[in-house]
């Protein structure tokens, strides 16, 4: 809320338990708008959070009351958002009919809602009635007293313990290839050493101390692959092929995996096993610059420390020997 005058309340325990304690904190924030002077209340439930751009959204709306959308917590997919009939009937509405829409009429949804003064002016509070949302019967006593009511689908927010921010909004882009040389895969593709390097790519042959065009290679970064320039989980997979290898901290580039994938990991090196023959000897490469040989062993006890992960490590039986290691992985909060 960068330029906004602003301050932030966080009321005290309530004297009631469940929703007639939201009820009771929900008005005392009311109350506590209205004696401060604000124009607004910004109204956030202890367990949801919030975007960033979320308050300049709400109120670019420019009506009454504005809603963002929080997933179920059982269902990271499940909105509470819907709308309510004439016979009051309150209908969900699936996520591919609320993301990035702007919905109005008899709508309403939960865990952050940003509220004109002259609503809470008007002496409208949030009331308990058991069996029926605080929610729901704030947005039906708002609608019935005639102010108006939009819902912002692309303000998507988080709803802990289960979804953080992080999960719940979609990744910026696809895929991450790190380490892309002159084979990029990706969405985003990212190399630290643009110039003509020693060693590039397998058929270094043919690629020989050739530097990059990176006019020619789609959304491209220079950056280092142990230190990767992204927000949390805006990759929807993180792919790299033949780079950690090289790499001086393997397993620092293990971890900005995790962090910018927000559902799948895919890295390919070849096999270290000292039985097998390696480098230069097994691929006939002139300047192979290979800093470790990784095993599946390897990779199996560092992964340990990346618990909210499913992994597989296996061997790519398509490729010749002394094969490949494929190390796939998945978020456990996306598959669950």
């Amino acid at each position: 809320m960068v330029g906004v005058q602003h301050e932030v309340f966080i009321t005290p325990s309530q004297s009631k338990m469940g929703i007639e304690g939201i009820v009771e904190a929900e008005n005392l924030l009311i109350e506590r708008a209205l004696i401060g002077n604000f124009d607004y209340l910004l109204l956030v439930q202890a367990d949801v959070e919030v975007p960033s751009h979320a308050f300049g959204s709400l109120e670019g709306l420019g009506v009454d009351v504005a809603f963002g959308v929080v997933p179920r917590h059982d269902d990271r997919n499940g909105l509470i958002c819907g709308f309510l009939d004439e016979a009051k009937k309150v209908w969900y509405l699936p996520r591919q009919a609320v993301e990035g829409q702007i919905l109005s009429g008899w709508v309403f949804a939960s865990g952050c809602i940003l509220i004109k003064r002259r609503v809470l002016e008007a002496g409208i509070r949030f009331r308990y009635v058991a069996g029926v949302g605080e929610d729901i019967l704030f947005a039906y006593d708002i609608l019935k007293a005639g102010f108006v009511a939009k819902v912002h689908g692309g303000v998507l927010c988080g709803h802990l313990p289960e979804w953080p921010l992080r999960y719940v909004a979609p990744p910026s882009y696809s895929v991450l290839d790190v380490g892309c040389g002159h084979r990029p895969r990706g969405d985003v593709n990212v190399d630290l050493f643009v110039e003509a390097t020693a060693h590039r790519a397998a058929g270094q042959r043919v690629n020989d101390d050739v530097p990059l065009n990176v006019h020619r290679i789609a959304n491209f970064v220079r950056a280092d692959a142990s230190h990767l320039p992204f927000r949390d989980g805006v990759f929807r997979k993180v792919y790299s092929w033949h780079l950690i290898e090289h790499l001086s901290e393997p397993e620092s580039f293990l971890t900005e995996c995790c962090r910018v994938a927000a559902e799948d990991i895919e890295v390919r090196c070849p096999n270290g096993d000292p039985s097998w023959a390696y480098g230069q000897a097994a691929y006939g490469e002139t300047k192979p610059l290979h800093l470790h040989r990784l095993t599946r062993e390897w990779f199996k006890e560092k992964l340990k420390a990346f618990p909210s992960w499913d992994w597989n490590v296996r061997f790519d039986w398509n490729q010749s020997e002394p094969y490949e290691i494929v190390v796939e992985g998945w978020r456990k909060d996306v598959n669950d």
